[in-house]
């Protein structure tokens, strides 16, 4: 891999609880999709929302936000 890939294996900390947010994050994206095909009508297009949100933020955060953080700090 690259010097510069987000998934990179060097034991930072904050790599291992960004990975493990962003699968948290997806997970919970897939059970808003779940549940807003599930539910009567009122609340489904909130729970859409909040799924497309949640799957979004857990690309977001390991390929953008933690290497701008990473890359400020050093």
């Amino acid at each position: 891999m690259s010097s510069t890939s987000p998934v990179e294996r060097n034991g930072s900390p904050s790599a291992a609880v960004g990975a493990f947010f962003a699968f948290l994050l997806f997970i919970g994206g897939l059970v808003l999709f779940t549940i807003s095909f599930n539910v009567d009508t009122s609340i489904a297009p909130y729970t859409f929302g909040g799924g497309i949100l949640a799957v979004a933020l857990a690309f977001f955060v390991p390929t953008t936000l933690l290497p701008a953080l990473e890359d400020r700090e050093g």
